[in-house]
This record gives structure tokens, C-alpha cells and sequence, in this order.
């Protein structure tokens, strides 16, 4: 389908004084997620952003629009291959022109900038440590800048630029454990408190016959009340099942699919039925992205999402390990 232990000593005398820093710390951060979260939702705005990943640039055009009718939102490319994504509310449409036009639909929630959330990820179990940072420019706008680092090595880091009269998201940035950008997605220009017309909304790419895939058809989803699942493999801290489904490849394959999620990070776990024979496991990458597969025990186990390498060979290898298992049937 074209389609990541702070220790320090304390005298007695300055204990209370020093453990009030970090909460203090931690209360800033939280109140920015929370502006940032209904800033990026409520506000209405338009603007162009530039995603830098894997070398290459892309340039997008957003136009957000929250009514009494609910949330509406057009994103389209400014350069490279006409695609425009559509979102009403939960509902969503992807429009790929070329030589075989093609329009995705799902109910799928789908968002360009991340709404956090942030009991979990200020939370004890918490896979990430936060800080305020400094203020910088971005987009003609002063921006408090968020620091996230993780606690291990099966996540990545990030860096966000608020807004800081809205708590709007400006520019977020991917970080390895070197300290380098995997990814930046940026507004080089952008209007808060825009007056969005219908117009602004509807698709350009109109007048070509489409070939239109529910993706819910695809992956039949069982929400957030997830039932039994084929396997439960051991994952890294922090994350946990979010969602869990069962779908049909291009070719007519049945697959189960598992959604592991941490607040931040997430991976995917897809399970096929193969062939008895056994195949080692395999880290292909693609950018920030890695792909652990591997074969065992009538089962071909693929692990895929924007994690370390760590992370899905962790998993792949806890899937091989509970494959080989005696079945308890």
C-alpha cells in the first residue's frame, strides 16, 4: 500500500529546598504539554512547515480549523508529487494521484502534530526524563524550547519549540542517543487565529476517477478494549499494548497486528503463518525507522516502528523465544 538515574547527593539542612526543584521543573513541563496538546487541536491556523528526514526535504501546507462542528483539517504538498491528506474529526482521506489514482479512508485518527499525552509520559513508569530548555526563534515567533530524553536505549529523544503565548507547536525535532536529528519538522511561516473558509478545506485533486481502500478493512481494530492476542511477547519498559487487530495482506494473507505504544514511541508487531522452517532474525533500516524479521515455530514475526534498532530486535527475539515454546493447548 503507498503507504525512544538522575543520583544526587543532598545535605540535610538544603534537602527541602533541593527536592523542590524538581517538581517545580516537572509542573513547567507538564502545564507546556497541556497548552501545547489543546493549542495544536483547538486553534485555528495556517501554515507551511518543512520536514527534513533522510536526507531529503518535503514542503507542506496545513490548514486547521476547529468549529462547533468539530475539527477539520487539509494538508497538502507544496513540491514533489501532488498527495493531500483530509481529516474531519476521526475520519480521514488520503488522495494519491498518479498513474493508478488512489483515495485511503479510515476512521483511523490521523495527525501531522503529535498531541501528547502527558500523565504517561510525565508519569513513574515514564520512559522519557523532561526539562524546560531555553527560548529561541522559529517562524518569526519567540518559542519555549521542551527537552525529552530517554531513560534507555529502545526510545528516542526529541525537542519541541512552543509558542510562548500559545503553547503552539512551532518545530519538533527526532534525536538519537548521538545527539543527531534523525527528522525536523519546522513552520517556516505560520498565521494563528486564522479565518478558515470551507473552501480552504476541500481537496484540489478533483475531477480524476479514484480507486478508493478502507484502511479499516484492512486492519480490523479492537480499540482500545484490546482482547486476546496470538502472542504475548516481553517488551521494553514503559511500553504497552494499545491495540490489536487482525487484517488481509495485498496478496489475501490473513496477519494479526499488535500496537505497542509508550505516549511517544510506538511499534507495530505483525504475525503471518509460514512454513515450519526457521529463519534468523534481520534489522533492515530505513532512516529512523527499523524492521526486525524473523521465522519460527509456523510463524513469520515481523517488528516494525520509528524506534532503535534496540527496540525491535528485543522484541523479535522475545517473539522467537515464546515461538518455540510448548503450546499450552
Amino acid at each position: 500500500m503507498r503507504i525512544p538515574e538522575l543520583r544526587w547527593m543532598l545535605a540535610v539542612l538544603i534537602a527541602a529546598a533541593t527536592l523542590a526543584a524538581p517538581a517545580r521543573a516537572e509542573e513547567t513541563v507538564q502545564r507546556w504539554l497541556d497548552r501545547m496538546s489543546r493549542a495544536v487541536e483547538t486553534l485555528d491556523y495556517r501554515g507551511t512547515l518543512v520536514n527534513v528526514r533522510n536526507g531529503e526535504v518535503d514542503t507542506l501546507r496545513i490548514i486547521h480549523r476547529a468549529d462547533e462542528d468539530g475539527v477539520r483539517e487539509r494538508i497538502y504538498s507544496v513540491d514533489g508529487v501532488p498527495r493531500e491528506v483530509l481529516r474531519e474529526g476521526d475520519s480521514v482521506r488520503c488522495v494519491l494521484p498518479g498513474d493508478e489514482p488512489m483515495m485511503l479512508e479510515s476512521q483511523l485518527a490521523g495527525r501531522l502534530l503529535p498531541s501528547l499525552p502527558v500523565n504517561r509520559l510525565l508519569g513513574p513508569e515514564s520512559g522519557y526524563r523532561m526539562t524546560m530548555g531555553g527560548r529561541e526563534r522559529v517562524a518569526g515567533m519567540m518559542a519555549r524550547i521542551i527537552h525529552i530524553q530517554p531513560r534507555d536505549a529502545y526510545r528516542y529523544g526529541s525537542r519541541l519549540w512552543l509558542e510562548e503565548r500559545t503553547g503552539m507547536l512551532l518545530r519538533y525535532a527526532l534525536i538519537d542517543h548521538d545527539g543527531r536529528q534523525l527528522q525536523q519538522l519546522s513552520f517556516t511561516s505560520l498565521e494563528l487565529g486564522a479565518n478558515i473558509s470551507d473552501a480552504e478545506l476541500e481537496p484540489e485533486l478533483v475531477g480524476q476517477q479514484f480507486t478508493t481502500e478502507s484502511i479499516d478493512e484492512s486492519i480490523h481494530s479492537a480499540g482500545s478494549s484490546v482482547g486476546p492476542v496470538p502472542v504475548s511477547p516481553r517488551v521494553p519498559r514503559g511500553f504497552r499494548l494499545v491495540n490489536a487487530g487482525q487484517g488481509r495482506g495485498a496478496g489475501g494473507a490473513e496477519f494479526d497486528h499488535l500496537l505497542y505504544s509508550d505516549g511517544l514511541s510506538s511499534f507495530s508487531i505483525y504475525i503471518e503463518r509460514a512454513g515450519e522452517e526457521t529463519m534468523a532474525g534481520r534489522v533492515e533500516t530505513m532512516g529512523p525507522v527499523h524492521v526486525y524479521t524473523t521465522q519460527s515455530g509456523g510463524r513469520l514475526f515481523t517488528v516494525v516502528g520509528e524506534v532503535p534498532a534496540a527496540t525491535v530486535e528485543f522484541v523479535g527475539r522475545q517473539l522467537r523465544r515464546t515461538s518455540r515454546l510448548p503450546s499450552r493447548r
